[in-house]
C-alpha cells in the first residue's frame, strides 16, 4: 500500500475550489446531481466498510463515540452552517470582503478530522484506507465547491480564495499525515474509537445530504440514478477491497 495514495487527498477539495472560482453558477445545477451521488457513496462505505471494521468485536464505548461524533457534527454545523453538505446559504450577517473564521475554521477542522483515522488504516495496510480514501476526495468536492460559492459571494479577492482553497484543500491530508506520525507511540484503540466518531459524523454528513437533497422527500430520475450509481460504486469498492 504506497504512501503516494495520501496525495490524492487535495484533489477533491481542490477541483471544487476551482468549479467555484471559476464560475459558481455555471456548475451548480450539476452541483445537485453530484450532492446526490456524494451522499449516497458515503452513505455506502460507511455502512459496508468502516461500520463492519469498526465493529469486529462488540464495545458499547464505540457505539457511545458514533452517538458523539454524530452530535458533534449537529454542533460543528453551528459555526459551518451545514456548508459541508456541499449547500450554499448565503446569509445577510456576512460582511462583503471579511473572511468569515468560523466558517472557514470549523470547516477545516472538519477535513482534518476526515483524514485523520487514513494514517492508521494505512500503517494497518487495511483495506478499508481506500473506500474512506475516495469517500473523502468524492465529498470534499461540493464541501469546497460550497465554501468557496459563499466566500467568492462576499467579493473576496482572487489572492485570498486561492489562499483559502490551498489551506482548506490540505487539511484532509495534514490530518493523515499526524496520525501516521502519531501511530507509533498512541495505543491503536484509541483509532479504533477515532474511527468510531469519524462513522458517526460521516453517518450524519451523508443522511442530511440525502435528505436534503431531495424535494417533497423524492428524487428526479437524475438524481435516483446519481444515488444507485453511488451506492453501486460503494459496493465494489468495500466489497471488492476486501474480498
Amino acid at each position: 500500500m504506497s504512501y503516494w495514495w495520501f496525495l490524492l487527498l487535495p484533489v477533491g477539495p481542490l477541483a471544487g475550489s476551482y468549479l467555484a472560482i471559476k464560475s459558481a453558477k455555471k456548475f451548480s445545477k450539476q452541483l445537485n446531481w453530484f450532492l446526490a451521488f456524494a451522499g449516497a457513496y458515503l452513505l455506502g462505505i460507511t455502512l459496508l466498510s468502516l461500520i463492519p471494521e469498526v465493529f469486529q468485536t462488540f464495545d458499547p464505548y464505540k457505539g457511545l463515540l458514533v452517538l458523539l461524533g454524530f452530535f458533534f457534527q449537529i454542533f460543528l454545523e453551528r459555526y459551518s452552517e451545514g456548508i459541508e453538505h456541499g449547500h450554499i446559504h448565503m446569509h445577510n450577517h456576512l460582511k462583503n470582503k471579511v473572511i468569515p473564521i468560523g466558517i472557514v475554521a470549523s470547516m477545516s477542522l472538519h477535513s482534518f478530522t476526515e483524514g485523520f483515522p487514513l494514517g492508521a488504516l494505512w500503517v494497518n495496510q487495511n483495506t478499508s484506507f481506500y473506500s474512506l480514501l475516495f469517500g473523502i476526495i468524492i465529498h470534499e468536492v461540493p464541501a469546497a465547491f460550497a465554501l468557496l460559492s459563499i466566500l467568492k459571494g462576499i467579493q473576496l479577492s482572487n489572492i485570498s480564495l486561492r489562499n483559502i482553497s490551498l489551506i482548506y484543500g490540505f487539511m484532509a491530508l495534514f490530518g493523515a499525515a499526524i496520525s501516521v506520525y502519531l501511530k507509533a507511540s498512541i495505543n491503536e484503540e484509541f483509532f479504533d474509537y477515532f474511527m468510531a466518531f469519524v462513522v458517526g459524523t460521516f453517518l450524519h454528513i451523508s443522511t442530511t445530504i440525502l435528505f436534503e437533497n431531495s424535494e417533497q422527500h423524492h428524487f428526479s430520475k437524475q438524481k435516483l440514478i446519481a444515488v444507485l450509481l453511488g451506492i453501486g460504486i460503494a459496493a465494489i469498492i468495500s466489497i471488492g477491497f476486501h474480498a
